[in-house]
């Protein structure tokens, strides 16, 4: 067997090690090592996907369109932009696409060169779903245009990007479907869709979970799944404290700097209140208060002038 191999015009000794074959459905982390300038990818368990994933039928047909079409392309990239603020579920939906895609899953280290990623994939021909995590923080995207146009590249490849501010794309990535095909924007409260379902799972009571909807949707200001399931973690803990008590002591940005109680504690909180407007939704109202004419009393009427004169001749 021969010790060495050539690679271009140089000759190296073979490195030794097993042959390996990456594997569909198995996740690999893809570093690189400075001190030896070496690319490599390392096993790894799963995804660290959630026990349950929410998702509306629009998410369900979005990732079902994205690997169809992965699937019958001749494109050798076929790229997925999941932009919007951190927090709302992007890399959670790039961790499904991926999954779903049956495919070698290469989560791409934020440590990884850009210039390193286009050398690294010429090398290799297996098909495999790449994943860039806050691709706008990480990697200069304009470095990856020739990557994603398949310049000197063999594998044909599902990328996905995460970002939280798209200004930090390249605009050469913007509105052009060769190299990124698919793009979804994520808002701050479209973690909302999926509240009430959350809150029943966590075990929130029944009779609180409208209420506690309705709390965290009129007072957070990011809908985040690390918050919205804090907070419930409290609130289960100590439920002997009312939501705005929970919340203002917590790391979580409100709208307001005094939480606002959700609809129904607050018509609770204004039949309390000592003030005489009339209230149609209380149980003691105004009204209660007043006898009817057919049960009230006979009040004699005192004449005061005459009450005087009375007094003068006593």
């Amino acid at each position: 067997m021969a010790e060495f191999i050539k690679l271009g015009d140089k000759i190296i000794s073979k490195p030794k090690g097993l042959d390996y074959e990456l594997e569909h459905g198995k996740v690999y982390n893809l570093k690189y090592n400075r001190y030896e300038g070496m690319s490599y990818f390392e096993e790894d368990g799963s995804l660290n996907l959630p026990s349950k994933v929410y998702s509306t039928d629009e998410d369900k047909v979005f990732i079902k369109r994205v690997n169809t079409y992965f699937e019958k392309t001749d494109k050798l990239s076929t790229g997925v932009m999941l932009s919007g603020v951190k927090g709302t579920g992007k890399t959670v939906m790039a961790k499904v696409i991926a999954q779903n895609s049956n495919l070698p899953v290469i989560v791409v280290d934020e440590d990884f060169p850009t210039g390193r990623i286009n050398d690294f994939f010429r090398k290799f021909s297996t098909p495999v779903a790449v994943i860039f995590d806050e691709v706008d923080k990480h990697w200069d995207t304009e470095e990856l245009l020739g990557w994603l146009d398949g310049v000197q590249t063999n594998a044909k490849k599902l990328v996905l990007f995460t970002c939280n501010n798209e200004n930090n794309i390249s605009e050469f990535l913007q509105n052009r479907c060769s190299r990124i095909r698919y793009k979804r924007h994520f808002e701050a409260n479209d973690n909302a869709r999926f509240l009430k379902e959350i809150l029943k799972d966590k075990g929130i009571a029944l009779n609180e979970i409208e209420n506690t909807y309705n709390f965290i949707v009129n007072n957070f200001r990011l809908l985040s799944i690390d918050n919205i399931l804090s907070f419930i973690d409290e609130k289960l803990m100590f439920p002997e404290l009312s939501n705005a008590v929970i919340a203002q002591d917590m790391n979580i940005e409100l709208k307001n700097s005094k939480p606002i109680e959700s609809t129904e504690e607050e018509e609770i909180h204004n039949c309390e209140d000592t003030s005489y407007e009339e209230d149609d939704d209380c149980e003691d109202s105004f009204d209660d208060y007043v006898d009817d004419d057919d049960d009230a009393e006979d009040i004699p009427v005192i004449n005061f002038e005459e009450f005087l004169q009375n007094i003068r001749m006593n």
